[in-house]
């Protein structure tokens, strides 16, 4: 494993000792060749950043001799200036003032990284989420470092990542068939400089993916550690298990072990692995539903998964002498853990998963060097997949949990696809980074009115910081649990549901909504979504209201942003709650008419919410909702409702509406159709 660099910056001593300190223009960035291929990138996005805040790209030398008056230097391997040591530890930064200049170093790669990207961050004023913020630095002719600045400091989780899961958005819009990828390498390259920038060190670059992926050895060019997520254990794709063969390993134990051995060997040579073990069905399910053999007592289940596990543990031996191996105990898992059925290998780090909705699972027992499986989105029936759904208080509470217990080993995040949840993200790559300054009761505010000045202005922030708290407020509330409530995705599935229930007369859609929405039946069901969405929508009015009081004081450069991570998402939730109302009253309706009037509403609606998304498309941003909405799926929900109207007012009912409402499997086939007739190896 490498260490943190450091990265110095060095401004020649011809120079006044007040200007040695002091970043132009014609400031050159010193980084000699023999530095690492990530360090050299680092360097390059300096020069970027440079020519952000001056209008200038910095340019890059490669020895003192060709430096001038004002220096950056960027040291790894090159010996660091007399008296400067190299600090030790995991990837930790520092950044200090010199007689002759500013020197920032570091303990290994990634610390020298970092220490270029808070440079960038601290002095130049870089959003380390640019990309996805579109924020450009205000524009001057110097940047200053104080006189006997020094700063050093080093992360609390040890690993820190993201999981860019369900990827539907990105597939859509930057698709990568040229590059042998599902998107883009180009956006990939935005996506790993964004980690890195926010002090991360890890990234699962995608759902369904090979181990012999593009996306896989550019990670490990810009510095990061691939690790695997709780389905593709040791890389296996398992999505692409063949259709007719049975994933079983109690049945077929030889063909997984085969398949997992060839896999985990797929990785580019010398890649820097994070290894991940355990056993789901290959759907991301349990693994009993489709294996008719497999054990019916939780005792009997466990018992398979730990033996999976300690073959793949066997297996990454052969592999890696020195593996780093975590088991990622999602759903079934923990309550086996937790039922005292299933122990994990003292080899493999525990990782708390939590619920989907930023609340962990360990239910209490959280230790020392155990680590987490964090959601900022989240695709499943009721949960938020296109818009922000954890309020930053319980990623507080539930992070700084964790950090109390010393449980901070390792923390992957499952960001979907961003830019939707780029708030709460940065929150929690902060918090990971040092948890003491989240520990205050009122740090959640503290860290909302920041984000709300930084990405809006000091006069615009007070009302943002409104907003944000009457949005994480607004949604519809089912039942007592705190995460029982609506998120983007349970408009659709309740929407659907009801609609499949009027044209057929039932809907399974409708029955995984009962552990959050008790019901009796379908008619008590609708009802309850009639009287919490209503309830809710006085709420949406409000955040609505305030958002558009914000949205004067925003400036200029600022709106397009706003549109796309505020309005557009206040609207979502405004227009689909009202959408689900529409459906719902349809249903309970007792004449046609009320019930064509109501579906007309409700088509109405959801048009009025892709009216939101595409207000969120302008600039480079074209097509980001347009091209990729496949797992949210607004044209799906539509469907049915004008199959619904045909059927109201005595037209035929088209046979594809009402199967495609049915299908939650599409969108990965699309996700997945760059990969064409790929398929698991034995």
């Amino acid at each position: 494993m490498s260490k943190a660099l450091r990265v110095i910056l060095l401004l020649a001593s011809v120079l006044p000792l007040a200007s040695a300190r002091t970043i132009t223009a014609a400031t050159t960035i010193l980084i000699e060749a023999n530095e690492p291929a990530p360090l050299q990138r680092a360097a390059s996005d300096l020069a970027d950043d440079l020519q952000r805040v001056f209008g200038q790209r910095g340019r890059i030398v490669r020895t003192p001799a060709q430096a001038g008056p004002s220096t950056i230097e960027i040291v790894l391997n090159a010996p660091l200036p007399s008296g400067i040591a190299r600090p030790s530890g995991w990837e930790n930064l520092r950044i200090q003032t010199q007689p002759n200049g500013v020197l920032l170093t570091g303990s290994d790669v990634r610390g020298a990284i970092y220490a270029v990207y808070q440079f960038s961050q601290q002095f130049l004023g870089v959003d380390p989420l640019y990309y996805w913020t579109d924020h450009n630095p205000a524009r001057r002719t110097e940047a200053t470092i104080p006189d006997n600045f020094a700063l050093a400091e080093g992360p609390a989780w040890h690993y820190r990542g993201w999981f860019l899961n369900d990827e539907d958005l990105f597939t859509g819009w930057k698709p990568g068939q040229a590059d042998g990828t599902g998107i883009s390498l180009e956006l990939w390259d935005h996506i790993f400089e964004s980690i890195l920038r926010l002090k991360g060190d890890m990234v699962v670059p995608g759902t369904w993916i090979f181990p012999y992926e593009p996306q896989i050895k550019a990670a490990g060019e810009r510095g990061l550690i691939v690790t695997q997520h709780h389905v593709n254990t040791l890389g296996l794709d398992t999505y692409k298990w063949p259709k007719q063969k049975l994933m079983s390993y109690l049945s077929d134990p030889k063909s997984l072990e085969s398949a997992w051995r060839i896999s985990a060997n797929q990785y580019p040579k010398g890649a820097e692995i994070l290894w991940s073990v355990g056993f789901r069905g290959q759907n991301d399910y349990p693994f009993w539903q489709d294996d008719p053999n497999a054990p019916t007592t939780d005792a009997g289940r466990a018992a398979i998964i730990r033996a999976a596990i300690d073959k793949q543990i066997e297996i990454i031996h052969t592999i890696d002498p020195h593996p780093q191996i975590q088991m990622n105990a999602w759903r079934e898992a923990a309550t086996f853990i937790h039922e005292g059925v299933l122990k994990i290998p003292d080899e493999a780090t525990l990782i708390w998963a939590d619920n989907g909705h930023a609340i962990l699972d360990d239910r209490g027992q959280i230790a020392k060097g155990q680590g987490e499986y964090y959601h900022t989105a989240m695709y499943d029936y009721m949960s938020n997949h296109y818009s922000e759904m954890m309020p930053l208080e319980r990623i507080q509470r539930e992070l700084g949990r964790a950090a109390n217990a010393g449980a901070t080993r390792w923390l992957l995040v499952n960001t979907a696809n961003v830019r939707p949840v780029v708030m709460t993200t940065r929150a929690v790559f902060e918090l990971a980074w040092a948890p003491n300054d989240w520990k205050q009761p009122t740090a959640a505010a503290k860290y909302l009115d920041k984000w709300s000045r930084e990405e809006f202005s000091d006069a615009a922030a007070p009302a943002v910081a409104a907003y944000y708290n009457a949005y994480f407020a607004a949604p519809a509330k089912y039942s007592a649990p705190e995460d029982a409530i609506a998120g983007d995705n349970l408009y659709h599935t309740a929407a659907r549901g009801l609609m499949l229930a009027a044209l057929e007369g039932d809907s399974p859609l409708l029955a995984r909504l009962n552990g959050r929405i008790p019901h009796k039946d379908i008619p008590d069901l609708a009802n309850k979504l009639i009287q919490t969405g209503q309830a809710a929508d006085a709420r949406w009015i409000q955040a609505q209201a305030l958002a558009d009081k914000a949205r004067l004081l925003v400036p200029k450069d600022r709106l397009g942003f706003f549109q796309a991570n505020i309005l557009t998402q206040v609207d979502l939730h405004t227009h689909f709650n009202r959408m689900v109302i529409d459906v719902a009253q349809a249903y309970l309706a007792a004449d046609n008419a009320a019930k064509i009037e109501k579906i007309d509403a409700a088509i109405r609606e959801s048009e009025a919410a892709l009216a939101a998304m595409h207000a969120a498309e302008y600039g480079k941003w074209k097509g980001f909702y347009t091209e990729g909405d496949w797992l949210l799926d607004t044209p799906r929900t539509i469907a049915p409702a004008r199959a619904y109207l045909d059927k109201l007012e005595g037209r035929p009912v088209p046979a594809n509406a009402i199967i495609r409402a049915k299908d939650n499997g599409m969108a990965y086939y699309r996700i997945t159709a760059y990969q064409g007739t790929q398929t698991i190896q034995f």
